[in-house]
């Protein structure tokens, strides 16, 4: 018998036991899961980066396709076929073949062909997640594993910014977080993910993740990201707001109306919320923006090639937005992104890649998984947020979190799933 728990951000019972549950973990690929925590670690580690002995062993492709490779291993042994949920799956292969077509007519087709690989490599963990992440234990130790992971990046700028190592005055870390927008949008996201850990939790773990939330928040500040605390704050209304418990919810909405003023007494950055219209860094993020739009224009079905506005922006900047051809800026907007580098082909399946997924998302938080299908609304709302002044197309953080979703949506099926 199934029966609905009421879900937002609350305690859920956490008995999720029965037969058929038993069974369908028991044949479940255990290496392959195993394999896919290492490659989450890799990930958020930068270990490439750190150590650089290390880079030509390109450990991050490594470790996934070896997760891969033992994925199609263990189905292959308990005679399973690959399960990949619809219509995102199809969807998500879709973005990957106009990323690829368009690499022929881009602006730099070797480098649009290896943001390609990069988009590939996005697919191949997605399906690895679909297919392992198979029961409640094995999801909340996937996000487990990468609140744990987001620590690498928080403490690598907290670091970074005690000893005064800095980006014009910012501090970031290294790899993919030496970005101070995307340092703090890639945070940004976990801190749901980590009050839904926390809640389901009992009192010591509550406190272990209040922690790290609170080690996420002070990392997202010293970047000084103005995005990443836009982004923050929609985090935290949208948090607030689907609390049950009013403790809790007067708890986010405090947290929320607090931000603002903390941020006015501590900003250091030269550039900060007030006579937007002069800000030299908005005029520029607007500029990417209309260059964006006139590199769709030019080329509207397949545009100007994966990740590839970076170098078409000097010629496609419009003339009063103009900053010098020196100037290589990629577009700072993650849909306007989408439709300048890969055309309709690829914005199409893109959005609805996304808007189907968050729909599907908010379906679903009643139910086992509510408390963590609503964090990771949140969460993907975060991201939406962060996209308005970034161009995060091709970052990992919005598939990981829809790969879980679709993870979550099997789990919970009554057929699969009792207690």
């Amino acid at each position: 018998m199934t029966h609905s728990i009421d879900c937002g951000l609350v305690p859920q019972a956490r008995r999720w036991a029965g037969p058929v549950a038993t069974a369908a973990v028991s044949v479940s690929p255990k290496i392959a899961f195993a394999i896919l925590i290492l490659f989450l670690l890799v990930l958020y580690s930068n270990v490439a980066i750190a150590y650089p002995q290390l880079a030509e062993l390109r450990p991050a492709l490594v470790v996934g396709m070896a997760s891969l490779f033992m994925l199609i291993v263990e189905l292959a042994k308990t005679r399973q076929s690959f399960r990949l949920s619809m219509p995102q799956g199809i969807l998500l292969i879709a973005f990957l073949g106009a990323c690829f077509v368009s690499s022929f007519t881009a602006f730099w087709p070797r480098y649009a062909f290896g943001k390609t690989a990069d988009v590939a490599k996005i697919v191949v963990i997605y399906i690895v997640i679909e297919n392992t992440v198979t029961s409640v234990g094995r999801f909340r130790t996937i996000l487990t594993t990468m609140v744990l992971g987001g620590l690498f990046p928080a403490i690598g700028t907290l670091h970074h910014y005690a000893y005064g190592i800095l980006r014009q005055g910012r501090a970031t870390w290294i790899g993919v977080f030496a970005n101070a927008n995307e340092d703090a949008y890639s945070l940004v996201i976990l801190i749901p993910i980590a009050l839904a850990l926390a809640v389901e939790s009992g009192w010591w773990m509550r406190l272990v993740f209040g922690v790290i939330i609170a080690t996420y928040l002070v990392a997202i500040f010293v970047t000084y990201s103005r995005g990443g605390l836009l982004g923050l704050l929609a985090v935290l209304a949208f948090a607030g707001w689907k609390q049950k418990s009013l403790m809790l919810r007067g708890l986010m909405m405090a947290g929320f109306a607090a931000l603002p003023v903390v941020v006015g007494m501590y900003w250091q950055r030269g550039e900060g919320f007030s006579d937007i219209r002069r800000d030299t860094t908005v005029n520029q993020r607007i500029a990417t923006m209309r260059a964006g739009i006139r590199m769709f224009e030019a080329n509207p079905l397949l545009g100007i090639g994966p990740a590839c506005s970076l170098f078409a922006y000097p010629i496609y900047v419009p003339p009063e937005d103009h900053c010098g051809c020196e100037q290589q800026l990629v577009v700072h907007n993650t849909f306007v992104q989408v439709l300048s580098e890969v055309g309709i082909l690829g914005f199409i399946p893109f959005m609805s890649f996304l808007g189907i997924s968050l729909l599907q998302v908010r379906q679903m938080q009643n139910g086992v998984l509510g408390t963590y299908n609503a964090a990771i609304e949140v969460a993907l709302w975060g991201f939406m947020m962060c996209s308005l002044s970034g161009g995060f197309t091709y970052t990992w953080w919005p598939y990981l979190l829809i790969a879980l979703a679709m993870a979550a949506k099997q789990i919970s099926r009554p057929d699969v799933f009792e207690h």
